[in-house]
């Protein structure tokens, strides 16, 4: 089954390769979205994707790349408002 989630990474987990690392693991997991920084520091992941590899996602996210240290993994449903068109992107500071 489908599903959409937003994800909130919360620590220290920008300047260290998160992104980058979302978005090994969003392709390795087919998952479809994009992770963003954000302005307190937290980087914003919105994803959709087969339920089970979502799940397995959000595991890898809550380890990261060897230089982050992530305090909290925040998750909550979220109603897919755009066409993602089957790939994962990171994109700049979300103002």
């Amino acid at each position: 089954m489908r599903r959409c989630v937003k994800i909130t990474i919360i620590g220290k987990v920008q300047d260290v390769g998160y992104r980058s690392f979302a978005k090994k693991n969003a392709e390795k997991f087919q998952i479809e979205g994009i992770a963003q920084n954000q302005e307190d520091g937290s980087v914003l992941i919105t994803v959709c994707g087969d339920s089970n590899k979502l799940d397995d996602f959000i595991d890898a996210l809550y380890k990261g790349p060897p230089k982050a240290k992530v305090n909290d993994v925040l998750v909550e449903p979220f109603l897919q408002d755009r066409d993602f068109r089957g790939v994962f992107r990171v994109i700049g500071i979300n103002k």
